[in-house]
């Protein structure tokens, strides 16, 4: 069998490992990964441990094809001279601004490749607007393998980061780090101003609703935000008018107020719009202010709905935790935390533009949400290892190397055409019910399962 009857094989029974090593071979080459190192590193020497060859062992963790990052060196050893010790060095050593360069440049191609997918796509939060959603993350702790957290009990967090997403394309178009894991939120805020561009939209929670933030994007930037109303970082306010009722929204009911503040000299006026919630938050807030300096001709219903979108950022942060490997527990210094958590980013990204192709194929925007990325990430897991065997990295090389992001794009639509939709189908759960009480909070105490399930059998 030739290499071509092999890969209509794959492109049948596993196609999106098909496409995800399309992707990965154009973003994940070794040049392009030791020409990013080389063009934002700073300190850290190359050495004999190339960063393209450390950036393929952690791909695969990232992609649980492989565990560990021991057991992904173990399939990567016969390409790596060197042991398993210097690997766990380069990567305490990788520096911030690669790690971040590795979203960035890669999340910028990989939209590139989205404009090129042929086929409908789901609308623009805001029509006529870019809008980003910015979220902070504190990244979970880790084991206790470095020498002086061995004594601590307490839990060891390795970084804070920021992502930042595009929900129009459904990709994670950079991610702010910090090696301090205790860092809050406000103290990157500054590298959140540089990100902001003219006529783009920003949408966070309160915790980004400062007034310095507001300033900045509105009359510095000269862009939009869509930010929720925080009454401890922005206690005075003036009313600019008596608030109106817009009428019924989802969840509630709609109110909009014309309101301004002053920020070191500098007046702002914006919209407070409130939704009056049916049921309460889970924290039990009644109402959810939202302040925005959008024109008039977005309206509240617009507005709400927008901020809405936010949870896309962290049904995001749910897929890297769960979907991929994004936070190695084995990884306790913060640099190696952080680029695996990149690296993770990156795969994420790849896979949501492989979900959005799935819906150009079938001609409907909306399948790209209804393709579950669990399953996407699973059949690269399961079938990679066989994948690799069957086909050759040369010869995979010999058939698509040359690919321009035109052409690879219309290769996804085309292998899409090909999925059986209900493997990849997402099964949705139905309302969540409240969680029984517990009879006994004591951690410190136990039972026997089996007992317990003997019980059961007896009443019945």
């Amino acid at each position: 069998m030739n290499v071509d009857e092999l890969l209509e094989r794959f492109k049948k029974d596993c196609p999106v490992a098909l496409g995800t090593r399309l992707v990965l071979n154009h973003l994940l080459s070794n040049e392009r990964m030791d020409a990013l190192f080389a063009r934002h590193v700073e300190r850290q020497r190359c050495g004999e441990l190339l960063f393209s060859s450390v950036a393929d062992v952690m791909a695969c963790v990232a992609l649980k094809i492989k565990p560990s990052v021991n057991a992904a060196y173990r399939r990567h050893k016969e390409n790596i001279e060197v042991s398993i010790a210097s690997v766990y060095n380069k990567l305490q050593g990788i520096e911030l601004q690669v790690s971040r360069a590795l979203v960035s440049e890669t999340a910028a191609e990989l939209s590139q490749l989205w404009d090129h997918l042929e086929g409908p796509k789901s609308l623009p939060v805001f029509n006529g607007y870019a809008t980003r959603i910015m979220d902070g993350n504190h990244l979970a702790g880790t084991e206790h393998r470095i020498k002086e957290l061995r004594t601590l009990g307490a839990a060891a967090l390795p970084a804070t980061t920021i992502p930042i997403l595009d929900p129009d394309k459904k990709l994670l178009v950079d991610v702010i780090v910090c090696r301090d894991g205790h860092a809050g939120e406000a103290t990157l805020h500054p590298q959140i101003f540089d990100l902001v561009q003219k006529d783009q939209v920003w949408i966070g929670d309160r915790h980004f609703a400062s007034q310095k933030m507001m300033t900045t994007i509105a009359l510095d930037k000269q862009a939009f935000f869509v930010l929720r109303h925080s009454t401890a970082l922005l206690p005075n306010w003036e009313s600019q008018g008596k608030r109106s009722k817009i009428g019924p929204c989802d969840g509630g009911v709609l109110y909009e107020q014309k309101i301004s503040f002053t920020y070191q000299g500098r007046p702002l006026h914006l919209r407070r719009i409130t939704i009056e919630l049916d049921k309460p938050t889970r924290k039990g807030d009644k109402a959810v202010h939202i302040l925005t300096n959008l024109p008039k001709r977005v309206s509240a219903k617009k507005v709400a709905k927008g901020y809405r979108k936010r949870w896309n950022i962290e049904t995001a942060f749910q897929q890297l935790a769960t979907t991929l490997h994004s936070e190695i527990k084995t990884l306790g210094y913060p640099k190696a935390a952080l680029f695996s958590f990149c690296m993770a980013v990156m795969m994420y990204n790849i896979l949501s533009v492989i979900k959005t192709s799935i819906g150009c194929a079938a001609n409907d925007a909306d399948l790209a949400d209804k393709v579950s990325s669990y399953y996407a990430a699973n059949d690269v897991s399961e079938s990679w290892k066989g994948f690799a065997i069957a086909v050759t990295e040369e010869e995979f090389d010999s058939v698509y190397r040359e690919l321009t992001l035109e052409q690879l794009a219309k290769e996804l639509v085309d292998i899409g055409k090909q999925l059986d939709f209900s493997r990849y189908k997402k099964s949705p759960r139905g309302p969540k019910k409240p969680p029984p009480k517990k009879k006994s909070g004591n951690r410190g105490n136990h039972v026997s399962t089996a007992k317990i399930l003997d019980q059961r059998a007896a009443k019945c």
